[in-house]
């Protein structure tokens, strides 16, 4: 049974809290794993973030691994230093997209990307039995050279400068702060950075790509040509376009990939989304000859199916972009900074105009999500529903990291997409009575 990892990493939240006992055992499992491995180690802002990276690097060292340690950083970042430094792994501590009281680990192997759940299950076997190298021959934790490579590298990414533009940055107070302002400035445009905080305790809170808000006002305040929230690891992006309307991550992956469809950029005319992209943007994309590919929920899965399909494109309605030709990870900054690269030429108005589906997302608490699933009443109502009237696509499954199960509807009319979910709640609700 897989214990700690869920579709985004180690977390320290459902339940399972993540202790520095956790981390100093992810360290030791990884330095086990590869003798004398080499780990990037990168964290946000969280109050907790550096006693769990202090963990991490004492578990790694103790198994005779060297650590380089970058310090705050966005998770894309640990993805990139991993392959320049020809790393064996990288760890960033971050809960991600969650209040700054909970945290979080997420491992890339050396190629970048978030390891496979084979691998998160051979790590998994190795905590609780930690090995100590002789004192000689421990391992050590240095400073990670080159920090500004990332940095310089996003600003690489453009062609051209950002001269006349103005793009309002939420950072979620999170690793993005000291970051993507300096790439937009160093590219030329105005920027309006806010919640830039360093001081950990306000990660995601009321601002970022979950709470978007403000961000659209400030874009209204500032005629700004468009704003970027990301989440306390920035590997998050939504938008807001110069009327402050948002662009979430299925709009944002209609962008990428017809944009990368008219370069000629777009092996085999594929993108892929999850179970959870709107059927609105799905069929726009297959307005543009693009088909979609839909996997598993999670960044890591589409990431996956991306490898397996050949696909330059994939996303999360979240807000997950991963664009191949530039990283091997999802980076929010990076999808901004292209995006913005966009605009010289139209307005974002203009490039997310497609009609999105009405959307439900609701979740139940369960005590045993497979019986709950498994449950003859539950899968009647789930049928009753999918057959509804109206019903465009209805998805039921069992949360990675919660004892919920997330059910999920999509309708021509909001009000069929509610009818539709609270048919399966309801169901659910009454079995855990």
């Amino acid at each position: 049974m897989r214990k700690f990892f869920g579709t985004d990493g180690i977390r320290g939240i459902a339940g399972q809290e993540l202790t520095a006992k956790t981390a100093f055992a992810l360290g030791n499992a990884l330095a086990r794993t590869v003798k004398g491995a080499r780990i990037v180690l990168g964290r946000d802002t969280r109050v907790s973030s550096d006693m769990l990276a202090l963990a991490v690097a004492a578990g790694a060292a103790a198994g005779g691994g060297l650590v380089l340690d970058g310090g705050v950083l966005p998770t894309a970042a640990v993805s990139f230093f991993v392959r320049r430094e020809g790393a064996d792994f990288g760890v960033v501590v971050s809960a991600s997209h969650n209040p700054p009281e909970y945290n979080g680990l997420k491992v890339f192997g050396a190629d970048g990307r978030k390891l496979a759940d084979g691998e998160e299950e051979r790590l998994e076997a190795l905590f609780g039995k930690d090995a100590f190298a002789p004192a000689l021959r421990c391992g050590r934790a240095v400073p990670l050279a080159g920090k500004g490579g990332y940095a310089e590298y996003l600003a690489s990414c453009l062609p051209a400068p950002l001269a006349g533009k103005t793009f309002v940055l939420d950072c979620a107070n999170g690793a993005a702060g000291g970051v993507a302002p300096r790439v937009f400035r160093r590219l030329g445009a105005r920027v309006v950075a806010r919640n830039c905080r360093a001081d950990g305790r306000h990660v995601n809170e009321n601002c970022g790509a979950l709470h978007p808000g403000g961000m659209r006002r400030a874009v209204l305040e500032a005629g700004a040509d468009a704003g970027f929230c990301y989440d306390g690891d920035a590997d998050r992006l939504i938008a807001a376009d110069e009327r402050g309307r948002l662009v979430d991550g299925d709009k944002l992956l209609y962008i990428f990939a017809r944009e990368q469809k008219a370069r000629g950029r777009l092996p085999h005319a594929l993108a892929v989304g999850t179970a959870h992209t709107n059927t609105g943007a799905e069929r726009a994309l297959a307005a543009c000859g693009i088909s979609l590919v839909r996997a598993d929920v999670g960044d890591k899965y589409v990431s996956q199916c991306m490898q397996q399909s050949g696909a330059a494109v994939g996303g999360e309605q979240s807000g997950h972009i991963i664009l191949a030709d530039y990283a091997a990870t999802g980076d929010g900054i990076l999808a901004s900074v292209v995006l913005a690269g966009l605009l010289r030429g139209a307005k974002l108005s203009a490039l997310a105009d497609i009609r999105l589906l009405p959307q439900c997302n609701l979740s139940v608490k369960v005590k045993d999500k497979a019986r709950a699933l498994g449950c003859e009443a539950v899968r009647e109502a789930c049928a009753r529903a999918e057959a509804a009237e109206g019903v465009v696509r209805l998805v039921v499954r069992a949360s990675g990291t919660e004892p919920v199960i997330r059910i999920f509807a999509e309708a021509e009319r909001m009000r069929t997409a509610k009818t539709a979910a609270e048919t399966v709640r309801a169901a659910l609700a009454a079995r855990e009575e």
